[in-house]
């Protein structure tokens, strides 16, 4: 990293097929000609396209004029663009002047952007994104409704980012903040963390550190996440056929916050928080499995503003719509979920389906699986189902501590699902291994 950059309060704008170097101090608040794109933006989630026209705040973006309005901006590709410098970015100037231009709700034609976004690095589809250096985005905007969306490293499908530098996310934010570290709606992208990211945001409505909604390829995190929130933190997650592994370190202090939602495409939900996380629609294809072989440490903080309905997991897995692929599960690290506060919170080291509305099992598969010993049958703590059809026959569990254990003591579900009548199958446990 370069000692002591020089100073600049303007963003650098590269072209399509370009190669550019940040060695600079980008302090980014006041919007202006040199930091601002007016961008059309094509998402994928789960298979779906999603345009939108949003505003951006940036620090380093590759841009193409539109062919039709030069005006308006959109993601330029086959870019590589490197941080060896500080990108920072300060949101609060940014939201009074364009709050009053966002749409309340997708119908809404009186209004021009879907959001005010940001972001310190992004580019188009095949591109390389590297963080060598700091980043930091500060959500320093007033109280208010306006949907705020933070997006830190961004590229567009079939591109690679990768952060070996810092990362930091803070500031008061609010319940319509949603907060990216890297995350890309879009598909066949790799996201690699080799360094530190931390997010420290007291209101969110929405965090995800290393996420792709679109299809294939891969997320590995070798580094450390530091997460402190309220919203729904959803740390590493996947929608689809991505290859995800935690073999570094997430932490999660999640101070559980019951919000109405008001961004109108979010849905309505009750606070959530996990390390790993996915959320499928039926996949096509076979899926990669979910692996942590790092460390995760999550304490959730229950309160009168969590309500009862506050949970955690270390990985957390919940379907919509009738899935026929198997979803295969290995912890061959550790995962230590614990919970304070009024209520008896749910908590496990695997969920699986727990804040689904319909009963859609599907089927899952247990492989290594390292814990420490306790009473399951009294804790249901370590894997938890509202419904699904879980597979122990290639089940290999260390417990620490050792002790004696039935399948139904490791394996439990909610009593939400017994009341609601939700399909919930245990099989192949004679085949199952446990050992100390």
């Amino acid at each position: 990293m370069i000692q002591n950059p020089e100073k600049t309060t303007d963003g650098i704008r590269a072209g399509a097929g370009s190669y550019l170097v940040n060695k600079k101090h980008i302090i980014i608040g006041k919007p202006s000609r040199t930091c601002v794109a007016d961008i059309q933006e094509r998402a994928v989630a789960a298979g779906q396209i999603l345009n939108g026209r949003n505003i951006a705040l940036y620090g380093m973006a590759a841009l193409t004029d539109d062919k039709d309005d030069p005006n308006r901006q959109h993601l330029a590709p086959n870019v590589t663009l490197i941080n060896e410098g500080i990108i920072e970015i300060y949101l609060d100037e940014m939201v009074k002047a364009y709050k009053d231009q966002i749409q309340a709700n997708k119908d809404d034609t009186a209004h021009l952007y879907r959001f005010v976004k940001c972001f310190a690095i992004a580019a188009g589809r095949n591109s390389m994104i590297v963080n060598e250096g700091i980043i930091r985005v500060h959500f320093d905007q007033e109280e208010g409704d306006t949907p705020v969306y933070g997006e830190t490293l961004l590229a567009g499908e079939g591109s690679t980012i990768i952060n070996n530098g810092t990362i930091e996310l803070d500031g008061n934010g609010t319940f319509a903040t949603q907060a990216r570290a890297i995350a890309v709606p879009a598909d066949n992208v790799t996201i690699v963390n080799n360094g530190e990211i931390k997010v420290s945001i007291e209101k969110t409505s929405t965090v995800r550190v290393l996420a792709t909604t679109g299809k294939g390829g891969s997320i590995a995190n070798y580094g450390e996440i530091d997460v402190a929130s309220s919203g729904r933190l959803m740390t590493i997650a996947r929608f689809a056929d991505t290859h995800v592994i935690n073999a570094g370190k997430v932490n999660i202090d999640f101070k559980a916050h019951f919000i109405e939602q008001k961004v109108s495409f979010l849905f309505q939900s009750y606070p959530l928080a996990c390390a790993l996380y996915e959320h499928c629609m039926p996949n096509e294809s076979i899926l990669p499995p979910l692996i942590n072989s790092g460390e995760i440490n999550i304490k959730l903080e229950g309160s009168e503003e969590s309500t009862d309905k506050a949970v955690a997991f270390g990985i957390y897995s919940e379907m919509v719509g009738e899935e026929k692929q198997v979803h295969r599960f290995e912890n061959t690290g550790s995962i230590n979920v614990t919970s304070t506060g009024p209520y008896k919170l749910t908590t496990a080291e695997l969920g699986c389906n727990i804040q689904s509305a319909k009963d859609y099992p599907y089927d899952i598969q247990i492989g290594e699986w390292k814990t420490a010993a306790r009473d399951f049958a009294d804790t249901r703590d370590l894997i938890l189902c509202r419904s699904g059809r879980v597979n122990l026959k290639d089940a290999e569990f260390t417990i620490k501590g050792g002790g004696s254990y039935r399948a139904e003591d490791l394996v439990v579900q909610t009593d939400e699902g017994k009341e609601a009548g939700d399909t919930f199958v245990i099989s192949g446990a004679d085949t199952m291994k446990i050992t100390e």
